[in-house]
């Protein structure tokens, strides 16, 4: 059983408190979950708080990515990690949360282009091994990742990865494949074309 949800997002940023209100489909144990890790994040009962946001983040739900992302940032309910910050933010930001990014821009600023680019590489071989195996949203994803979360754009890998999202006609796949090949020479596109329909019919087959 599925129902609508009016989930309240709780920005922790050092002393500051900013609401925010988002409708998503949750099962009742689910969203009974999330109510209880902000109800702990309102009674500063951080490691609790902390640990719901971290089940409910493994499970995929971006609203406590992004959550679990700015406990991480701020040090509330665990130690201060921004490597570990960032990595939920991107997940969140791959989950279509509408603000992860500005959280990812502040991060961006605290650390070395070396830590980002670890970060990245953890998503990517996390993704890769999900998409290979058949996974059809990883194929966007992965797109997004090569180009926007590492400190270098690989747009090669990311036009691989982005033509096979658009095979599986994945909305927004064209524009960001447009954009990518723009980076590339035509031999390039070509090159990447081959690998692109081997993979996909390595996956499918």
């Amino acid at each position: 059983m599925k129902l609508k949800y009016f989930l309240t997002i709780i920005v922790l940023i050092s002393i500051g408190h900013i609401s925010r209100a988002e409708n998503h489909t949750l099962s009742p144990e689910l969203a009974e979950e999330f109510q209880t890790a902000v109800k702990n994040v309102e009674s500063k009962n951080f490691l609790d708080a902390v640990r719901i946001f971290d089940k409910l983040a493994q499970g995929g739900l971006p609203e406590a990515q992004f959550n679990l992302s700015l406990l991480y940032s701020s040090g509330l309910g665990a130690p201060k990690n921004y490597k570990t910050a960032l990595y939920w933010s991107w997940k969140a930001h791959l989950n279509d949360h509408p603000t992860a990014i500005n959280q990812i821009n502040k991060i961006f600023d605290l650390i070395t282009e070396a830590l980002r680019d670890t970060v990245a590489n953890e998503i990517i071989d996390e993704l890769l091994a999900v998409a290979k195996a058949g996974e059809q949203t990883s194929a966007l994803k992965l797109g997004k990742t090569y180009t926007d979360l590492r400190v270098v754009p690989d747009y090669q890998s990311a036009y691989v990865w982005l033509s096979i999202a658009q095979a599986y006609g994945l909305e927004s796949a064209s524009g960001l494949l447009s954009q990518v090949a723009d980076e590339l020479t035509l031999e390039e596109i070509l090159v990447q074309q081959e690998k692109a329909s081997t993979t996909f019919a390595d996956i499918n087959s």
